[in-house]
């Protein structure tokens, strides 16, 4: 049972750090693109 749970939270980790890395990368992104806009 306790594996089970550390599985479960190991999961739940990755995930929302795959979701905070994903929204980083996209503001990121929009930013850059801003920043390549105005300087051309």
């Amino acid at each position: 049972m306790r594996t089970r749970l550390a599985l479960v939270a190991v999961a739940a980790l990755v995930l929302g750090l795959t979701a905070l890395a994903w929204w980083g990368w996209q503001r990121g992104g929009l930013a850059l693109l801003q920043l390549n806009m105005s300087l051309c």
